[in-house]
């Protein structure tokens, strides 16, 4: 009797040790398992940002390519629109001396076929610049002062005029389509007992003695 009962309670343990060897194994492989899904779950955390710093990148340099191809175009059409823009103004002077010119065939007593050339001159000379996109600065008297298009040289008193308005025009200003290529230089209306704005100073401020000078005396 003894050794039967010995034989079952041996069985009996054995039973128990391997269930608990299974019980064992079967947390270890959990453990392992939540421990390689904890590392996938990193690499793809690793890899998405990864992804995410290389992408933004990416729309960096899309942006900027961007930005550069822009920038080069509008610096082609810029060249295309103003590049001329020193050469014209040189020409300017050459217009001036002809409508001096033609200024001075009013006063005469007879007007000759070279001053009918000159006005032929002087037609065909705006016709080519306005092909360019130059065009003169309209300026009535009697028209309020506009720094962005005008250029005071000399302010007067006026029982005509009301203060802050044009008196009279001394030279032609231009526009390089809409860009300002040259102020009209003119007279302009102030209050009596005013302070006179020195000659060459615009409304702004700005000091363009010989500036305005040069292109006075530019023959």
């Amino acid at each position: 009797m003894s050794g039967k009962s010995g034989e079952k309670k041996g069985v009996f343990n054995s039973g128990n040790i391997d269930s608990d060897n299974q019980v064992g194994e079967e947390t270890i492989s959990q453990e392992n398992q939540s421990s390689e899904l904890k590392a996938l779950q990193d690499e793809i955390e690793s890899k998405t940002k990864e992804y995410n710093d290389l992408y933004n990148k990416y729309l960096m340099v899309v942006a900027d390519l961007d930005n550069y191809k822009k920038r080069v175009a509008k610096e082609k059409a810029d060249i295309a629109t103003y590049g001329n823009e020193e050469l014209i103004k040189e020409l300017l002077h050459v217009l001036d001396n002809l409508e001096r010119a033609l200024g001075h065939s009013e006063s005469a007593e007879e007007t000759g076929p070279i001053v009918e050339g000159i006005k032929l001159v002087h037609k065909q000379f705006l016709g080519s610049l306005e092909k360019f996109g130059v065009r003169p600065i309209n300026v009535a008297r009697g028209e309020r002062f506009d720094p962005k298009l005008h250029q005071a040289i000399e302010r007067v008193e006026s029982d005509e005029i009301a203060p802050g308005l044009i008196i009279s025009e001394m030279l032609k200003g231009y526009m390089l389509r809409d860009r300002l290529l040259r102020p009209s230089l003119v007279v302009v209306s102030k209050e009596k007992g005013e302070h006179s704005v020195e000659s060459g100073t615009d409304e702004r401020g700005n000091s363009g003695s010989e500036e305005v000078l040069d292109l006075m005396d530019e023959e």
